[in-house]
């Protein structure tokens, strides 16, 4: 993943296009329950840089993608403290736009995505408990979130989300599935190949109380 320049106000990273939003943030510690309804939901990658997404192919490590609600716009916009989502994952369609924040500027598009296989790489850090699916890759350091029965197929929004909240999740590249019906989110330890050299994650956070979503890409690629 590429580091780059770390501005709150200036960068929307790698959001579809429709989604970006800017303005500073500030803390709000008084809000009511109308005031917990996020206007917009942003993404921060937790390193320092500006807020792109991108993954390597070959599973080296997950990459971080916290979810915040955002009351307001522009520079009287303010933080919404301790909300969770809950998420979901599809492939984006090749030929969706993306922005490539910092530098390089500019936009590039997505890639044809693998087909017949879900996305089972969705994580929480720490290792496999009770009631917790392991991840085959990184050492036993992440967990699957609780996923609900395998998709169908369609468009994101259709997908059965995955029942577990937090406001912070980690993103691996999806593994092929375990034999077998109903295995899907089951991985084994082969990383999905795709058809082209690279493809995008469609990333959505929904905000379980007000049904508010926010969504952003992920870009699996060694060169994005």
């Amino acid at each position: 993943m590429r580091r780059l320049a770390f501005s709150l106000i200036a960068s929307c990273g790698l959001a579809m296009l429709v989604a970006c939003s800017g303005g500073g943030f500030g803390l709000n510690f008084s809000t009511g329950t109308t005031s917990r309804v996020p206007d917009s939901i942003t993404f921060q990658n937790g390193s320092a840089s500006v807020n792109d997404f991108f993954l390597s192919p070959t599973g080296n490590s997950p990459i971080l993608v916290n979810a915040t609600g955002i009351k307001g716009t522009g520079s009287g916009s303010v933080v919404i403290p301790d909300l969770v989502f809950t998420w979901a994952a599809v492939y984006a369609p090749s030929g969706t736009v993306y922005f490539k924040g910092g530098s390089p500027n500019g936009q590039s598009t997505c890639g044809a995505p693998p087909s017949n296989f879900p996305i089972n790489s969705l994580l929480l850090q720490g290792p496999a408990q009770s009631g917790f699916s392991g991840y085959p890759l990184y050492n036993g350091f992440y967990n699957q979130l609780l996923a609900q029965n395998p998709p169908a197929a369609g468009p994101i929004g259709s997908f059965p989300t995955y029942t577990q909240t937090a406001a912070t999740i980690f993103v691996g590249v999806p593994l092929v599935p375990g034999p077998g019906p109903g295995n899907a989110f089951s991985p084994t330890g082969t990383p999905v190949a795709a058809a082209s050299a690279s493809y995008c994650i469609t990333l959505l956070a929904t905000e379980p109380l007000s049904g508010r979503q926010g969504s952003t890409i992920v870009v699996v690629s060694q060169s994005p």
